[in-house]
């Protein structure tokens, strides 16, 4: 694993990476145990677990910082919180669509050079974006704070300093994946997270919490993240950049379909807290962010493996095709189905235990939703490995159209439901949701699995 910011092992020469099937099969073990062990232990299973670890720092930290606030704000202050946060993976949803995963898909093969005038010129539209973002939010905010809604308008204006310096850094530990470079991707998470928490525990030492405090964390903890990031980075940085038009025709191409399956997906299952929120109120929001903290770890495989994944699964299709793709999908799915399952067994059998003892009564009455909360993170593992191969084949309209179809059902079935059921009623739309979206990708990658 290459630690030295000016050199990369993984672009010095075109060749593909030892995990290709095609490359390695005379000298993978015959004996099957022995290959059983060898896809724990490996080259790709190492960098895999320090992905899960980078995963797994973000995920804690998300976990501690519900935690900390559940413990010292009111349901409506932890609603205002969940809110905020989910106002995020809106904007990663851009960010994904047409800046990370173009970023992933392309840069991961490039030579040195090559990526260094590409990734310059795609940092110049993320910084862009980054800013354009930041003012509407300040401008929003401040404009709802002077009607008068003291509860929704200073979350929302707070929120540029997250879209400004949580994008940047995202951008930023994003890179490091593409470049084969997970060490400092982990270090940089460490140090996000960390000051994030920090903060945390002196604001609620000292009676100054707040769910707006609890954005502002994750804002100032990224922007002391990426001060060492620009520094470890900089061998990527050149003013010979591609032309801006250039990668944007390229982003956008490639991208397109994905930025509008990331958004149709945030507005088919994310987007329910937010809806839940006024429908029924801020602190019913607040309850369901408690019950979704119950099995963070699931945030912790799913998106470790997005993260890893998607930069290998490239490399791999361009040298191997569909035969690698195939052999490395069932590999991800063998590797995290055990832990995903288990972690959401315990939650949902134990769901009043873990309530009481993280929470106290405050949220006790909502433990029914936890087996909900469980199938629908159980759909989410069903296709989101699948997901991440489909863009590394740049097979992304089948994602657009499959959130597309789960939108539809939010608006129609899902507001029905938290008409009904409230909180379980937010819970059961995310799961049939999930659920369509399953059911559409698998199809799509059986029909394309069966042209090659």
């Amino acid at each position: 694993m290459p630690v030295d910011p000016t050199s990369d092992s993984l672009t010095e020469a075109k060749i593909p990476p030892t995990d290709v099937p095609v490359q390695d099969s005379a000298r993978r073990p015959a004996n099957p145990f022995k290959r059983l062990a060898l896809l724990y232990t490996g080259k790709a299973a190492q960098e895999g677990y320090l992905a899960a670890i980078d995963q797994g720092v973000i995920s804690l930290a998300n976990f501690l910082a519900t935690l900390i606030l559940a413990r010292n704000v009111t349901p409506t202050e932890l609603g205002v919180y969940g809110v905020g946060f989910t106002s995020l993976r809106l904007v990663r949803a851009v960010q994904e669509g047409l800046i990370i995963q173009p970023l992933n898909t392309f840069g991961a093969p490039m030579e040195e050079e090559e990526f260094r005038r590409y990734a310059t010129s795609t940092s110049l539209i993320q910084v862009g974006y980054s800013l354009a973002i930041a003012a509407v939010a300040a401008l929003f905010g401040w404009v709802l704070t002077r009607l008068g809604n003291d509860t929704a308008g200073p979350g929302l204006f707070w929120l540029w300093a997250n879209f400004l310096w949580w994008q940047l850094q995202e951008y930023l530990r994003r890179v490091y994946y593409t470049r084969g470079r997970v060490q400092e991707a982990v270090f940089n998470s460490i140090l996000a997270n960390l000051a994030r928490l920090i903060f945390l525990v002196v604001w609620a030492s000292q009676g100054k919490l707040t769910g707006v405090a609890g954005l502002q964390a994750i804002a100032w903890g990224s922007l002391i993240a990426i001060i060492p990031a620009l520094w470890q980075t900089r061998s990527y940085w050149t003013r010979h950049f591609e032309n801006l038009r250039i990668t944007w025709g390229r982003n956008w191409h490639f991208g397109r379909w994905v930025m509008g399956g990331q958004i149709a997906s945030w507005l088919s299952v994310e987007f329910y807290p937010v809806l839940t929120a006024g429908m029924i109120s801020f602190a019913a929001a607040g309850a369901y962010r408690a019950l979704q903290n119950l099995v963070a770890p699931i945030h912790l495989l799913l998106r470790a493996t997005d993260t890893f994944l998607t930069p290998r699964a490239s490399r791999q299709y361009q040298f191997a095709g569909f035969v690698a793709l195939n052999r490395l999908l069932r590999r991800t799915y063998l590797v995290i189905g055990i832990p995903v399952l288990f972690s959401l067994g315990l939650a949902a059998i134990f769901s009043n235990e873990i309530l009481s003892a993280l929470y106290g009564e405050t949220y006790l009455s909502y433990s029914q939703g936890m087996a909900w909360m469980a199938f629908f993170y159980a759909l989410l593992y069903a296709y989101s490995p699948l997901q991440t191969v489909l863009k590394a084949a740049q097979i992304t309209r089948p994602i657009f159209v499959a959130n597309a179809l789960a939108f539809l059902a939010m608006f129609t079935i899902g507001l029905w439901a938290i008409q009904r059921w409230g909180v379980y009623g937010t819970i059961a739309g995310q799961a049939l949701n999930a659920l369509i979206v399953t059911i559409v990708l698998w199809a799509a990658w059986i029909r394309a699995r069966s042209k090659h």
